[in-house]
């Protein structure tokens, strides 16, 4: 299941915006929950969302939420996650080990990357696909089927 809710494209106003995110971010970590992970809200937002933690293997995710496949200067080096969802599906991959996959794909030789210092994917492509696919989680229904069989 890709973005949970969605604007269509239009207009969204910052209120609409802001419950976007809000039910975006709830449905990863029902996600990740189900993963093991619990659930940590920052005070404030400095560049992380929200702190995925598994107690069991003491795994800790500093989770950016994005709409889209999205990497950014601004997060190298600093062990940032990046959950997005594409095509019906939710990923949660290490920022910077995407950035490596943007110099094979070439995308750090864009003006985006270069001057922008970001860039961003609508679709990933079918090697992108492929190089995500150990980052996908199970589809939220199937998730929301076994929470409810218990």
């Amino acid at each position: 299941m890709g973005a949970v809710f969605s604007d269509g494209g239009g207009a969204v106003s910052r209120y609409r915006s802001q419950v976007l995110e809000v039910i975006n971010r709830n449905a990863l970590v029902s996600l990740a929950l189900a993963k093991g992970f619990n659930a940590f809200l920052p005070v404030y937002d400095g560049g992380v969302d929200f702190i995925l933690y598994n107690e069991s293997t003491g795994d800790v995710r500093k989770v950016q939420l994005k709409g889209r496949w999205t990497i950014d200067q601004k997060y190298l080096s600093r062990d940032i996650w990046i959950a997005f969802h594409d095509k019906g599906h939710w990923y949660l991959a290490p920022h910077d080990e995407m950035a490596s996959m943007a110099v094979d794909y070439g995308f750090t030789k864009t003006a985006s990357w270069t001057h922008g210092r970001a860039y961003s994917c609508p679709r990933l492509s079918k090697q992108m696909l492929a190089d995500m696919a150990p980052y996908r989680f199970q589809d939220l229904e199937d998730v929301n089927e076994a929470a409810a069989e218990e």
